[in-house]
């Protein structure tokens, strides 16, 4: 009997205790639940870049350290992508917070134009531009090839399918009245169709990077290569996101006369689906501006080129609310068609 009371006994004061667990105490389990709740969350985010052998993958992974560092709750991450297509695409299905992008890409996306006809990508939103971006076609001196006309019947590398270099060489083959039928496409990406050429297994590459990247730098090192004139007005009518650009004799070796090809701009780009809050564009844009010494180095065309009096070149589409304040709180003005 004693036994049964004892059980009794303990099985109670188990019961008790357990009570005694679930009551809550004004003085600590409010407290708990208001430090748990006033915790901000880390919020992680990427930004799509492009290939790794250019200026934009090291100047997103650079810009992403700056956030990081000096935003409150946000850490980035930069992250080689495909360039222009894939990082719209993904700030479109907001799998992204930014990406960049050449600003003509990004306006054909948000106007619905070219190859985003019928599928607009109104949500998309610019931060700022960044570097200029040129239209360059080479070829081998000895091929034969003086003009963008002369690349009918000829084996030339579009830059990779599907990519917003690709775009923009089916635009110019279009223009010249030429398209896949008149040219045996390949598509590559600009290293690949650097040592294509070198090897002589293409006729001619167009690229879509700025002057003397890594890939058109040995390309241009390593055999006779040389640059071709894109000097005809109905391009530019036809694409006036472009603006015609003169390379300097010299700037490529074996190119001893000065060039004109079309130059834009690399725009930094968000999405009204990217998670992020107009504050957190605001910050991000402000934490990037005022530590531009912390990113600048990663290249030699950031530095000279990615500057404060360019952060509105090029851009035609609407730019983020939060970018908006705070290039107005810099002294900017904002032109109406750029605040959508």
């Amino acid at each position: 009997m004693k036994k049964i009371v004892s059980t009794l006994l303990a099985a109670a004061m188990i019961c008790g205790l357990a009570a005694c667990g679930t009551t809550s105490d004004p003085g600590t389990s409010g407290s708990n639940s208001t430090s748990q709740s006033d915790t901000a969350q880390e919020l992680r985010i990427t930004i799509g870049t492009a290939g790794t052998s250019g200026a934009l993958y090291p100047m997103g992974v650079a810009m992403a350290e700056t956030i990081t560092k000096h935003v409150d709750g946000i850490s980035a991450t930069g992250e080689s992508t495909a360039a222009s297509v894939e990082n719209l695409r993904s700030l479109h299905e907001g799998k992204m917070a930014m990406g960049i992008s050449m600003s003509e890409i990004c306006a054909y996306a948000y106007h619905g134009i070219g190859d985003y006809e019928g599928n607009a990508y109104t949500d998309i939103r610019a931060m700022f531009s960044t570097i200029n971006n040129y239209l360059q076609v080479f070829t081998l001196k000895d091929s034969g090839i003086t003009s963008i006309e002369d690349l009918a019947g000829k084996t030339v590398s579009m830059g990779s399918a599907g990519s917003g270099g690709e775009m923009a060489a089916r635009a110019l083959l279009g223009v010249y009245g030429l398209d896949y039928t008149s040219v045996n496409a390949q598509f590559m990406g600009e290293s690949d169709g650097a040592t294509a050429l070198k090897d002589g297994k293409i006729d001619a590459m167009i690229a879509t990077h700025p002057l003397n990247s890594a890939a058109l730098t040995e390309l241009t090192t390593s055999c006779d290569a040389v640059l071709l004139s894109i000097d005809d007005d109905a391009f530019y009518e036809a694409y006036p996101a472009y603006v015609r650009y003169t390379v300097p004799a010299g700037t490529y070796p074996n190119n001893d006369t000065d060039v004109v090809v079309p130059q834009n701009s690399v725009v930094m780009c968000t999405s009204l689906n990217s998670g992020l809050t107009d504050d957190d564009v605001y910050e991000i844009t402000k934490a990037i501006w005022e530590n531009r010494d912390e990113w600048a180095s990663s290249a030699k065309s950031v530095e000279n080129e990615a500057v404060w009096d360019s952060v509105l070149n090029n851009i035609d589409l609407p730019l983020h609310p939060g970018a908006i304040r705070y290039l107005e709180e810099k002294g900017l003005t904002i032109p109406d068609s750029l605040k959508g």
